[in-house]
């Protein structure tokens, strides 16, 4: 099972296209953003990106993963609205 947590930087790092742009939203250290994708990567069994000095692009795995991704943290957050509105 993928970790959400990790997805979310992942996503949230395609969308920034920045390491530190990615960790000021995330409040979270530029390191800590590179640790969780190294992560994801090693849970998946294969690289997301494809690293080019200070800046990255997808590989093909990458680039299903941020689609499919996208589709999935939408859905978590919108199972966590509607559980929270639910009065009983």
């Amino acid at each position: 099972m993928i970790n959400p947590l990790w997805l979310r930087t992942f996503c949230t790092l395609v969308e920034c296209g920045h390491f530190t742009k990615t960790a000021e939203q995330l409040f979270m250290t530029q390191s800590g953003v590179s640790q969780q994708i190294k992560k994801l990567e090693q849970q998946m069994g294969c690289d997301l990106l494809l690293r080019e000095g200070k800046s990255f692009s997808l590989t093909p795995a990458g680039k299903q993963l941020f689609q499919q991704g996208q589709e999935i943290l939408r859905a978590l957050a919108e199972l966590s609205q509607s559980v929270q509105a639910d009065p009983e």
